[in-house]
């Protein structure tokens, strides 16, 4: 009823419009949430829909366009009962050009979304609403948003739990496709009712699978998953010891923050998070699975048509009846098995095909159960610039589709968009993703917060040639990613590319998560057939495995400059700034010197642990001279897992290398920590905040090595630290426990070392060499402009 009204609403405008008052100077239409869909349009008289302006510009371009033509949106929240839709008789021209724009300085939000009304208090922490239209099967949704925060649907294990997945115990497909076991420890799963609405989400190497339940047997943990089924990449298979989470159970719903939709019965459950009121909160679902289209043909495209200042929200997507078997970067499978063409990929909020010379800039795209902005078959000379693009369940922007010459996207531009938080509900999802394109730039994008790659170029798994070409990726800032799966990395790429150039990108803390499959996780993967690049100016440091990794081509398949590959970068440190060590390749080496020889010794450092070493040897060295523990000459401050400990080795050989330990879990991450050995010639002692924690008799005097001295790995390059290092001193003394208790107690950086007794070596982090700071002007080219950074929140980042 409601979408049949305002298309009786627009035609009657239709109507009017040649009878319509001229608009103010300015703009030639204007728009508000006040207006009236049956006044002229003008700045006193406004519009009340975007539709209604859409079909006052669609009558100058059938008589037309003579000028370029405005319309200004006046702030608030436009709410859709369909999508926008654009197509060649929206079109501006080469000449003239239409824009829709925000009024200036107030805020224009286009919602696909409807608010919920009517919550009332039901058992224990939980409310209730009644949802029209659910149990009659003509709306369901999956996302909820509460006061602009995405509530999360009820899940075990919790989301915020310290272990937030579980492993299988194992799974099984039959040949013929038409059973698929999942099985589970018994205590994991529940006779949930509405069981066929419950999924089970489950960890690949580089996507995910989510499916259904068909059955369950909670006495024996043995589920049925509902079909239809494909066959899936033996890597993202769901099998033993894959990790998985299960979620839109209503038995689940037992903490703030989740929710509930009861498709029998329309009702709507929400455990409000702390300070939330149902009775004044703004609460939303999405009704639209698409927002935004902008349609033309390759004899027709829509010409010169732009958006700015707008905030896209409030979109759906459904999987398939089978579930979502995930294959890449938000495609899926749609067949028998995920080899199989066509493959699916997830739908975008907004969509543009056959677009030439169109730009959507300065606005967002949020809160979002698909995948955000793509640009698809056709689209040509199109910007995407100056947006947040945050909150969404897929992929936030997308650039490409077909293979077909004539249809590959050319000449776009995607740049200074701030792009995070994407693949909340698809962890296989990427922040930035092109396939086949040609001559794109994707340059000073500020991407970070993501499950798997920040961004990927690419989309054919062999060298051979395609449309695919002169691309370039550049100044681009990235982090914090690769925070669930594996085998991805800050930039991620396939295929032959001639042409394509890789410059200039700033990628630091590259994360591997305790769910990652065998794969490492890299600053840039340059995975099967890539070739033809040309790599110049990168900086790559804090990855969780090597800074640039290759499967499938080499190194000799491309051109390098000027790259810098796991340099030292500073971090917030104890006292000023601290060395940043990524658990990889970062670290400080010191010449061999007498001074740091000394027969007695004391090393100390400030530590800070992002999460405790972990796997088959734990033990990481902070400071530590002469290799290896069971070389002649060496020294080491240690960790090994959550304890502090000290290697000290006379007379060479495992026989002649001593350790001292402290005990297992008194070192918290996160936290700073003063650790300390010492050597008076008698007993090593080890020190943890002032402390002794422990110590071992040797009796022997020191032997001089003749290696250098290493801060943030072992000196061997066995093995890295991960975390920050500060106030690294050396003495050629025995520090006494009082000393140490008043390091710990006062910590102060030292402003004449050189007036220190016994001081051999101090590092504080704070002077930094020259190559280092010209590492640092060279980060700095990357990321936002400066004119996007104030409104983007490029101070959210700190490299």
């Amino acid at each position: 009823m409601q979408q049949a009204l305002l298309i009786l609403t627009v035609l009657l405008a239709v109507f009017s419009i040649g009878f319509a008052e001229q608009p103010a100077a300015g703009a030639d239409f204007y728009v508000a949430t006040s207006g009236n869909d049956g006044s002229a349009g003008t700045k006193e008289k406004p519009f009340a829909t975007l539709t209604r302006a859409q079909e006052a510009v669609r009558q100058r371009v059938v008589a037309g366009l003579g000028a370029d033509v405005t319309v200004l949106i006046r702030g608030g929240t436009y709410a859709l009962a369909e999508p926008l839709t654009y197509g060649p008789d929206d079109s501006g021209t080469a000449a003239h050009s239409i824009t829709y724009a925000a009024y200036p300085k107030e805020t224009v939000i286009v919602s696909g979304g409807a608010k919920i009304a009517g919550w009332k208090k039901g058992e224990g922490e939980v409310w209730t609403a009644r949802m029209p239209g659910v149990a009659e099967g003509t709306w369901y949704f999956r996302q909820l948003y509460v006061n602009g925060q995405r509530a999360s649907r009820a899940r075990t294990p919790n989301g915020d739990a310290d272990q937030p997945c579980w492993q299988l115990k194992g799974a099984s497909l039959s040949d013929d496709l038409k059973t698929h076991t999942y099985q589970f420890e018994p205590a994991q799963v529940k006779q949930w009712r509405n069981l066929t609405d419950v999924e089970c989400v489950v960890f690949g190497n580089w996507a995910t699978t989510r499916k259904r339940f068909e059955t369950i047997d909670p006495a024996t943990g043995t589920a049925e998953m509902a079909g239809p089924h494909a066959k899936p990449h033996d890597a993202m298979a769901p099998a033993a010891g894959r990790w998985f989470y299960i979620e839109n159970a209503f038995e689940e719903l037992d903490q703030p923050g989740e929710w509930y939709l009861d498709r029998q019965t329309g009702t709507l459950s929400y455990w409000p998070r702390t300070g939330e009121d149902l009775t004044t909160a703004e609460v939303v679902a999405p009704r639209l699975t698409r927002l935004l289209e902008v349609t033309g043909t390759a004899e027709r495209p829509v010409r010169n048509l732009h958006f700015r200042g707008l905030r896209f929200e409030h979109a759906d997507w459904t999987p398939p009846q089978g579930g979502y078997l995930g294959i890449q970067a938000c495609h899926f499978a749609t067949g028998t098995a995920w080899s199989g063409n066509p493959w699916g990929r997830i739908d975008a909020a907004i969509s543009w095909n056959w677009a030439d010379s169109c730009s959507f800039e300065d606005g967002a795209v949020a809160h979002l159960g698909g995948c955000g902005i793509e640009l698809v078959a056709g689209c040509s000379n199109d910007t995407v610039e100056g947006n947040e693009v945050f909150d969404i369940s897929g992929n936030g922007t997308m650039l490409g589709g077909p293979s077909d010459e004539a249809e590959v996207p050319k000449h776009c531009r995607l740049a200074n968009n701030h792009v995070h938080a994407c693949g909340l509900d698809y962890h296989g999802a990427v922040g930035m993703w092109t396939g086949f394109a040609q001559q794109a730039v994707i340059a000073h994008n500020l991407v970070h917060d993501l499950p798997y790659s920040g961004i990927s170029l690419g989309w054919q798994w062999n060298p051979e040639p395609t449309a695919a070409r002169e691309n370039t990726v550049e100044y681009n800032h990235i982090s914090d990613v690769m925070k669930r799966l594996g085998d991805g990395g800050g930039i991620y790429t396939l295929g032959f590319q001639p042409g394509t150039v890789l410059r200039g990108n700033h990628i630091h803390d590259v994360a591997r998560s305790g769910y990652a499959q065998a794969a490492p996780n890299n600053g840039m993967f340059i995975d099967e057939g890539s070739r033809g690049f040309l790599f110049e100016g990168n900086v790559i440091y804090r990855t969780s495995a090597e800074p640039v990794r290759f499967n499938q081509c080499g190194r000799d398949w491309h051109e390098w400059k000027d790259n810098h590959f796991g340099g030292v970068f500073p971090a917030p440190g104890r006292l000023g700034s601290g060395l940043a060590c990524d658990g990889s390749s970062a670290h400080l080496e010191v010449p061999n010197a007498p001074e740091l020889e000394p027969e007695q010794l004391t090393v100390e450092a400030w530590i800070q642990l992002p999460e405790f070493p972990a796997g088959g040897d734990a033990r990481k060295w902070i400071v530590n001279k002469n290799r290896n523990e069971w070389e002649q000459g060496h020294y080491g401050l240690v960790l090994d897992e959550d304890r502090a400990g000290a290697y000290l080795n006379i007379g060479g050989g495992q026989d002649n290398s001593y350790s001292a330990w402290g005990p297992e879990g008194q070192l918290t991450p996160n936290d700073w920590h003063h650790l300390a050995m010492t050597y008076d010639g008698a007993t090593l002692r080890v020190y943890l905040d002032g402390s002794e924690v422990g110590s071992e008799a040797i009796n022997k005097p020191r032997v001089p090595g003749s290696t250098p001295l290493d801060i943030g790995r072992r000196q061997d390059g066995y093995t890295y630290f991960k975390g920050v290092i500060d106030e690294v001193r050396v003495y050629s003394r025995a520090l006494s426990t009082d000393d140490l208790k008043a390091r710990f107690a006062q910590p102060v950086t030292l402003t004449d070392p050189k007036a220190e007794s016994g001081l051999s070596g101090y590092w504080n982090f704070d002077d930094l060499s020259d190559e280092t700071k010209a590492l640092q002007e060279l980060a700095a080219k990357a990321g936002l402009e400066p004119k996007y950074r104030g409104r983007l929140h490029d101070e959210a980042l700190r490299g």
